[in-house]
């Protein structure tokens, strides 16, 4: 029941795409860690940058909101599976 009340509540959030994901965020710089995704999916992602966001936001940062908000919503879940996959030693 939790679970659906996290999710209706972040889909009736006012907030509009651009400010949820396409804004400055902590991070001081690109951090020390490389990740690959499809070429397709970075084509898409800095376009979306580079137009929406008027390329005022890096790429990473953009990724970071993302990846917030993907964590935010499905806490719960990760946790679950992780929990059910990740028996104590003791």
């Amino acid at each position: 029941m939790e679970k659906n009340h996290k999710i209706t509540r972040a889909k009736n959030t006012n907030r509009t795409y651009s400010s949820k994901f396409l804004k400055r965020n902590t991070l001081k710089g690109r951090g020390d860690k490389s990740i690959y995704v499809r070429p397709e999916y970075h084509e898409k992602l800095t376009r979306i940058v580079k137009i929406i966001g008027a390329g005022e936001i890096p790429l990473y940062a953009y990724l970071d909101n993302i990846l917030k908000h993907h964590f935010e919503l499905h806490s719960q879940e990760i946790l679950e599976e992780y929990n059910k996959n990740n028996k104590p030693i003791l």
